[in-house]
């Protein structure tokens, strides 16, 4: 299983509407052992993340705290090797799982570019 980063909007009732991601858009996450190995790591906290530990636990980005979710992907991208180093499963090497971060984390910021495009939040599930 993978997680998915979806836009959602929030309607009149406090609920909230998840849009179908657009054919050409990933929305891949990583897969299922990231939620604590990675995204809910404590090097990704030592990092300085709040977002990505609270989504992995089931929480919400709001669409007025995208501007500093976006700004924690770039401390995330910025520490990128650190948290391979740290995360790396035993059949993968570090470059390659820096890779497979980033293209992930790639595809998390598209998500919620879209979102603040709209006027949306973020959720991984």
């Amino acid at each position: 299983m993978s997680l998915t980063a979806e836009v959602f909007l929030l309607r009149e009732d406090g609920d909230i509407d998840i849009l179908d991601t657009p054919a050409d858009a990933c929305d891949l996450a990583g897969p299922e052992s990231w939620r604590t190995r990675v995204w809910g790591s404590r090097t990704i906290r030592g990092l300085g993340a709040r977002f990505f530990p609270a989504l992995v636990r089931g929480e919400r980005v709001a669409p007025d705290e995208i501007p500093a979710f976006l700004h924690e992907c770039a401390l995330v991208r910025a520490g990128l090797r650190e948290l391979a180093e740290r995360t790396c499963p035993a059949d993968r090497t570090v470059e390659q799982h820096a890779e497979h971060i980033g293209s992930r984390l790639a595809c998390v910021e598209a998500t919620a570019q879209r979102a603040a495009g709209i006027g949306g939040g973020l959720l991984i599930w």
